[in-house]
């Protein structure tokens, strides 16, 4: 890994894999930390109600966190797995069970709709 100062403060260079592609990546700036869980998805599925200290605690959890590729953590933007699902189809399961882990270890709902979606990407 190599660092953009001496300070060592910010990595500049390494290697990732990103699960939602698949692909193997060597620069930092290429990468986003992505929510599995998005916070405005938290928001709308009864997070709009937590205590500052609780939006912080899911903001850093690391168990809803991945290092992706850029544009595809755009393209996903605030969607559930119901909506949208990594192009990598060898992740697409682990990403669901990560999703539904992170709805059930915060208390958020999925509508009944996103519900039987999800149940379903889980029986494929």
């Amino acid at each position: 890994m190599t660092f953009t100062n001496a300070k060592r403060c910010t990595v500049d260079t390494g290697l990732w894999l990103d699960p939602y592609t698949g692909n193997f990546y060597f620069l930092a700036s290429d990468l986003d930390v992505e929510h599995i869980v998005s916070l405005s998805w938290a928001h709308g599925h009864r997070g709009a109600n937590w205590s500052v200290e609780l939006k912080r605690q899911f903001a850093e959890d690391h168990e809803n966190l991945w290092l992706v590729d850029d544009g595809r953590n755009q393209s996903k933007g605030d969607r559930g797995p119901d909506e949208w699902m990594p192009p990598y189809e060898p992740v697409q399961a682990i990403y669901a069970q990560r999703f539904m882990a992170i709805v059930e270890k915060y208390g958020l709902k999925f509508s009944q709709e996103e519900s039987v979606q999800v149940l379903a990407l889980l029986e494929e």
